[in-house]
């Protein structure tokens, strides 16, 4: 182990010998210096072991940079090691029992689960595109003539951001005269799309007025491009107002 020895001295003396101070802290004119070996030379005004060895175990938690080629380290030493241990044991029994696999397994047992987790979501995708290509032909279908315009408001629940947007993108493909507003409503959070067809763009519709407006309505907000755009809300209960708006 090496001896530490503890000095007072100026602070521009300390500064000198190369001591480190903690970024952020304010030091007197006179500080106290902890120098170990010749590895560490530090201001702190802590109590130390008179020699290195009787920290006992070792780890280090932390790292980080405190000036050009110098970097400070944070570490738990002796008894707290073997808490950290214990912790740490605890965590895995937990997470093993949680996963329901052996902590041998617990690795293999996570990327199996993020590997199916990662499946079901593309599953989901899948089925969300076909649910919305139902969707859109059914609108289609549904849409009322307000002076040669298609006019299509719906409220389409657990319809993701993604879908909601291919279902507009399929509506203003498919009539040049649409002008559909569409909310959906996905963990308390409300997600509005509205989009113009070619025709009902050059005849005036602007997509983002209009979901603006109803996102104002629900106590949200949003935009983006005259064919296409989108907005989000807060107020569930005012998705009916925003869609007559």
């Amino acid at each position: 182990g090496s001896t530490v020895t503890v000095r007072e001295m100026s602070i521009e003396d300390a500064k000198k010998k190369g001591a480190i101070a903690l970024f952020g802290e304010k030091y007197g004119d006179m500080v106290r210096v902890v120098k170990m070996g010749d590895f560490s030379t530090e201001l702190c005004g802590g109590t130390h072991l008179n020699n290195t060895a009787k920290a006992g175990l070792f780890k280090i938690i932390s790292e980080a940079s405190v000036a050009a080629g110098v970097r400070r380290i944070e570490s738990i030493t002796g008894l707290g090691i073997l808490d950290m241990l214990c912790n740490k044991d605890i965590t895995i029994k937990q997470a093993s029992e949680a996963l329901k696999a052996n902590p041998s397994e617990l690795v293999k047992k996570s990327e199996q689960l993020s590997n199916e987790l990662r499946s079901a979501y593309k599953e989901i995708e899948a089925l969300n595109g076909k649910i919305a290509s139902l969707k859109t032909s059914e609108l289609l279908d549904l849409a009322k003539d307000v002076n040669g315009i298609k006019l299509i408001t719906a409220r389409l629940d657990n319809i993701t951001p993604e879908a909601l947007r291919a279902m507009g993108d399929t509506i203003k493909d498919k009539s040049k005269t649409a002008v559909a507003l569409l909310a959906s409503v996905s963990r308390d959070k409300i997600s509005f799309l509205a989009v113009c067809g070619a025709d009902a763009v050059s005849r005036g519709a602007n997509a983002s007025n209009i979901v603006r407006e109803a996102a104002k309505i629900a106590g949200g907000g949003g935009g983006g491009r005259p064919d296409s755009a989108s907005a989000g809300g807060k107020d569930i209960s005012k998705i009916v107002d925003a869609l007559l708006s």
